[in-house]
């Protein structure tokens, strides 16, 4: 078995990983609207629960990498799947006692910040820090680590087009059967990953890794374009919905059914993106950037100036294209310019840049939407033009189209 192909089959239960836990996550986003109201809390609280939750993503990312790199990977992914489980089921248990009446609604809402945002938080993000970190472990080469990187890029976007769905059907049979659903599918993908995943060398005997910061210039500019990236994403997630109600004039139920419909339109080019076509380019990161930054742009633009339906889809399918091969390039280039032992550092810089996005994308999208709204897809589209020119022109992107793996450190 060659060295790639080894590399193929043990990135399987990686993917399996970071699909089943983004999918325990996903199932509950067409249930926590409903749920909140049922539970008496308000908007303003849900929305703390998520943004307290992210929080705790950028907070920690950087823990787990050196945990990872301290401990193993293997060992810091199941531990974090497993605690990722247990706050989602105690987070169950606490909606089936706040929906009976036996907790006041405070108790419902600290409860609920402790277990869903604080602890799950928390778990989570170890993993994709866990998995990115192994991709970049068992990979050798530019296109096999783009390789890598973008099929767990697709694992995840796989989640984010089934799990709202599967959470949807689920809740036919009330809202607290996703709920619990959701650490069932968690722990079931743990198990298949403690089975599946090859063990690692050793880790106890590696030295201290080296602590990276953000503003390290070989990885800086990566991480301005992924926060750029993803910060585009979520504004267009928090306003597709309000556009798609004040555009066509819809009834909330309609909008909801609508909205799940045209983000199903970004989220299957961004998945079959990263699955199927980015493997197959073997493109160098930089021209991954080159090519999905302007397409992205260029479908937020249609966005901001449609007058139905069919633009609106048509410029998020440009939107999910264009992501779809930027992203994998943006997170893999970083990768190809740092040491082995620089790796778990890297993953915990990346997934904590990614998470800031969601603390502050709502609110940047809502404010804009409020203003306008056309502004926060002309906004996203300046983003990534300005985002464009600066991979265009900084040496390190431009060096990013001719990387090569250092030596172990």
């Amino acid at each position: 078995m060659t060295t790639q192909t080894a590399a193929k089959v043990s990135l399987v239960p990686i993917y399996l990983a970071v699909f089943g836990v983004f999918t325990g996550q996903q199932i509950l986003a067409p249930v926590l609207p409903p749920l909140a109201r049922d539970l008496g809390l308000s908007e303003v609280q849900l929305g703390l629960v998520f943004s307290v939750a992210a929080t705790m993503v950028v907070l920690t990312s950087g823990f787990w990498g050196r945990q990872s790199e301290s401990r193993g990977r293997k060992p810091v992914l199941l531990a974090c799947m497993a605690a990722a489980a247990a706050g989602l089921l105690i987070f169950a248990v606490i909606a089936q006692l706040g929906l009976a009446g036996a907790l006041p609604v405070t108790a419902v809402f600290v409860l609920v910040l402790v277990f869903r945002s604080l602890f799950f938080g928390f778990a989570w993000a170890g993993v994709p820090v866990a998995a990115q970190s192994y991709v970049a472990d068992v990979t050798e080469g530019e296109r096999e680590r783009v390789e890598g990187i973008a099929k767990t890029g697709a694992a995840q976007g796989l989640s984010l087009v089934l799990g709202p769905a599967l959470g949807g059907l689920l809740a036919f049979g009330g809202l607290l059967l996703p709920m619990y659903a959701a650490p069932v599918i968690i722990a079931v993908f743990a198990v298949l990953v403690w089975l599946r995943l090859p063990r690692e060398q050793r880790h106890a005997d590696r030295p201290k890794p080296p602590k990276l910061s953000p503003f390290d210039r070989r990885l800086w500019p990566f991480l301005l374009t992924g926060f750029g990236l993803y910060l585009s994403l979520g504004v267009m997630q928090i306003t597709v919905g309000f556009l798609l109600q004040d555009q066509l004039q819809l009834s909330s139920q309609d909008t909801a059914t609508l909205a799940g419909a045209a983000m199903l339109c970004a989220g299957l080019p961004f998945l079959l993106t990263q699955a199927a076509v980015v493997p197959r380019l073997g493109w160098s990161p930089a021209r991954l950037m080159r090519t999905g930054i302007p397409l992205a742009a260029l479908g937020f633009l249609g966005i901001a100036v449609s007058s139905g339906l069919t633009l609106i889809l048509l410029g998020l399918a440009v939107v999910g294209l264009g992501l779809g091969l930027a992203m994998p390039g943006c997170t893999a280039a970083p990768t190809l310019l740092v040491s082995r032992a620089e790796q778990s550092g890297v993953a915990g810089l990346v997934g904590a840049t990614n998470a800031l996005t969601f603390v502050v994308g709502p609110l940047i999208g809502a404010t804009l939407y409020r203003l306008g709204p056309s502004l926060p897809y002309l906004s996203a589209a300046a983003v990534l033009g300005l985002l464009f020119v600066f991979v265009l022109l900084h040496p390190a992107t431009r060096a990013a189209s001719r990387s090569t793996p250092p030596s172990a450190a």
